[in-house]
């Protein structure tokens, strides 16, 4: 081999290693092989039902005794992306409010579970005939709180509850959570104010929603 022949072959080689470095002939670039891993989820609305979901209250005198009952869930929705809450409305009819500590009552004037239902209906409390229905609307969802708006009486306020269990299956939604709200923001005062001045003023709502795919 000649000297031209040996420079040429040499420039060659310098040439190939070049072209090999800096990401030619069949290299493969990273971003060709780079798969896309972030999945968007879905928002789903899921259709509530009342039969299935359970609301239960529950009020205190005095810290001394209290009543606690359940009230029925009309019909509602819940939309959510996977787990995470993103809306609904949940619709509770007030005029189905039942006490169930019988142990509190006697069967005599004044005293039955259904004058206290009776009580808790007129304008001292929920004033149920003007306003036959409170509402739940979900604005947002935060770890273990969802954040709404409460509508009762007619007045709206901003109010959170806490999930103690969210669980989302092929069928459905169901979560669970306590709502704790003040009495005296929605008007719901006894007119006596003394007998008023006994009874707290937070009222405890436990909420379980079971709902399906709409």
């Amino acid at each position: 081999m000649n000297l031209t022949s040996t420079k040429t072959l040499f420039a060659s080689l310098i040439a190939a290693g070049f072209l090999t470095a800096c990401g030619g002939g069949n290299a493969t670039t990273e971003s060709s092989t780079e798969t896309a891993t972030t999945e968007e989820v879905a928002a789903v609305t899921y259709s509530v039902d009342p039969a299935s979901s359970v609301v239960a209250w529950k009020g205190e005198v005095a810290g001394v005794y209290g009543h606690n009952g359940v009230i029925e869930v009309a019909n509602g929705s819940v939309t959510a992306e996977g787990t995470q809450i993103t809306g609904g409305d949940i619709t509770i009819d007030m005029t189905t409010i039942a006490p169930l500590d019988s142990a509190s009552y006697k069967d005599e004037e004044g005293r039955r579970a259904s004058d206290l239902v009776g009580h808790l209906s007129t304008g001292d409390f929920f004033l149920v005939e003007e306003f036959p229905t409170a509402t739940f609307t979900i604005k947002s969802h935060e770890g273990s709180k969802v954040t709404g708006d409460l509508t009762i009486r007619g007045i709206t306020k901003e109010e959170t509850l806490e999930l103690s269990s969210i669980e989302v299956t092929d069928g459905g939604l169901t979560a669970e959570g306590v709502l704790v709200f003040n009495r005296q923001d929605y008007d719901v005062k006894w007119v006596h104010f003394m007998k008023d001045m006994v009874l707290a003023d937070n009222i405890e709502i436990k909420v379980n929603i079971k709902a399906a795919k709409s």
